[in-house]
């Protein structure tokens, strides 16, 4: 029988010949292994529901009998057509659920925030049904991301012009919120309204994320666009909020008046004050995108988002790529899954992996 050598004789025999601790000569050695990719968010995805199911969703007839609504619903129908069965839809909002939930896992963002949409409140602080054309209740919010903890993180709504806005706020940070939106333009709210210092200060403190809508809406009716400018922002961030301007107050060559300098002065004041990306991707928004891409300070500043499900449209980038972008543009019109797209859009025009893992961090935290 052969002795075994003990562990003592394997050392004494590797000290004894250290070229056998050594590659051959000429052998190339193994390379380092990549890091595995940083977690990307997308900021600015909308939960939908027209309340045709009990969620409680409102949807006024001036958004659900226009060609945009009806254009998008078109859009969904066909991609919830390629969706596998999972079961009886028993509403477009269940049907929606569906959509969003396969969409985010196959868009290849580690997660997505998801927002409501609160109402429009009159001057006693109570819900103006007939003036809110676009609502998604914070309860019916916790309830779909409840289903999909792993991908979704809830963004509430809270009008600060509504009685109970410091109860809702406590409410909903104790069920997990940790990021907050207000649309001043379509909610009828002036954030700027010093009565509302109090509102803000308690977001600063309990650590909430503000998210608002600046520059020029066109999906959704209007009571005073003026209320989207982002010098308003002054307010929640002089009380210590983060505050990210959701499109970074950019707007149509048409719309009036020019938004995206004020945003881009308030970025130099401001080190707490983010943009998104949201709806950055569509046509419209060409121009002020590439007034946005000479802004390098600006870059810096941006979040990832992607306004889902109004899809991107990135034909309509092709005259500020390069010629070498042009065939890539082709490979992302073509990109089925409209998170995925978008974040590939905005890839090739550089504002898309860095700024989804900024946005993962802020929310998530990390390095």
């Amino acid at each position: 029988m052969t002795a075994r050598p003990n562990r003592r004789q394997i050392l004494a025999g590797a000290i004894a010949a250290p070229w056998l601790l050594r590659p051959a000569a000429g052998a190339e050695p193994s390379p380092e292994p990549k890091p595995p990719p940083k977690p990307m968010l997308d900021l600015h995805i909308h939960l939908f529901g027209i309340g045709d199911g009990p969620s409680g969703c409102r949807l006024a007839k001036t958004i659900t009998e226009g060609m945009v609504f009806k254009a998008l619903v078109a859009k969904l129908e066909s991609l919830l057509a390629k969706l596998p069965s999972r079961g009886p839809r028993k509403s477009l909002d269940d049907a929606y659920v569906l959509l969003l939930a396969d969409q985010l896992q196959q868009s290849g963002l580690a997660k997505g925030v998801i927002l409501a949409q609160d109402a429009v409140y009159d001057r006693n602080g109570r819900a103006d049904w007939d003036r809110t054309s676009f609502y998604i209740p914070n309860d019916y919010l916790f309830k779909v991301v409840g289903r999909y903890p792993e991908r979704m993180i809830p963004c509430v709504s809270i009008n600060p012009d509504r009685a109970d806005a410091m109860e809702e706020l406590e409410r909903c940070v104790e069920r997990g919120a940790r990021v907050l939106k207000i649309h001043p333009p379509t909610q009828g709210v002036d954030i700027a309204d010093k009565r509302h210092a109090r509102f803000f200060r308690r977001c600063a403190e309990r650590k909430v994320i503000v998210m608002v809508h600046t520059g020029h809406e066109h999906s959704a009716p209007v009571a005073d666009v003026g209320l989207a400018d982002p010098a308003k922002l002054q307010l929640p961030l002089s009380q210590g909020c983060t505050v990210v301007a959701c499109h970074c107050g950019t707007g149509w060559p048409s719309d009036k008046p020019d938004m995206l300098p004020a945003f881009l002065k308030m970025l130099d004041k401001h080190a707490n004050l983010w943009g998104d990306t949201s709806v950055l991707g569509t046509v419209g928004r060409v121009p002020d995108v590439a007034r946005l891409l000479e802004h390098k300070a600006a870059l810096a500043r941006l979040l990832h988002g992607s306004d889902f499900p109004f899809p991107s449209q990135p034909w309509a980038f092709a005259p500020i790529v390069s010629l070498k972008g042009l065939k890539e543009l082709q490979r992302v019109q073509g990109l089925a899954n409209l998170l995925g797209q978008d974040l590939a859009l905005k890839d090739l025009l550089g504002i898309g992996r860095p700024c989804a893992e900024r946005a993962y961090r802020l929310v998530c935290g990390g390095k």
